[in-house]
């Protein structure tokens, strides 16, 4: 049963933002189903459907509101700062790279983080390195850091890295103690 219901609900969600994106078309029609079932089939195959725990629920939900919230305040502030700076006679940017420790394990808390830290505005994520400082690629070269480039260190990148990351691992995975 709960296969059922974990499919009835994704496909019910994924229709709803396939119509909030294309709109109530008939035009479109076939390629939304299909869209919808493909993604639906697709999600239960990544990440299978489990026994339900309304604690989790909730601790869940408070965090991803949390999360979104402070994203949202900080994507403002970021936007807003950077204009400032575009507006002014001379430019007020002295573009950095700034090295961050990577703290959050392999997975979708990770990956989470990796993109909204790419759609903050004045920073982003330009690579994950290893503890040597070398590119992490491949599988016996696990990131221990990120490189964040930012317009100016005023911005403060590695202490919004980890307040991101703090967030994101409650919102993803929360534990007991939140």
């Amino acid at each position: 049963m709960t296969w059922v219901t974990a499919a009835v609900m994704r496909a019910l969600v994924l229709t709803l933002f396939w119509i909030a994106l294309a709109g109530w078309s008939a035009d479109y029609a076939v390629y939304g189903v299909i869209s919808v079932v493909l993604a639906t089939a697709m999600s239960l195959a990544l990440l299978p459907p489990h026994p339900p725990s309304p604690r989790t629920w909730l601790r869940r939900a408070v965090g991803t509101l949390t999360l979104l919230g402070w994203f949202l305040w900080q994507s403002a502030r970021g936007g807003v700062d950077v204009a400032l700076r575009a507006l002014k006679p001379t430019v007020d940017a002295d573009p950095q790279v700034v090295v961050a420790p990577l703290e959050l394990p392999p997975g979708a808390a990770r990956q989470v983080a990796l993109i909204l830290m790419n759609l903050m505005p004045g920073s982003m994520v330009q690579r994950m390195i290893t503890e040597d400082g070398e590119p992490a690629h491949g599988p016996d070269r696990s990131p221990t850091h990120v490189e964040l480039h930012t317009l100016s260190l005023s911005l403060g990148p590695a202490e919004q890295w980890r307040e991101l990351q703090r967030r994101t691992r409650h919102a993803v995975d929360p534990g007991p103690g939140l």
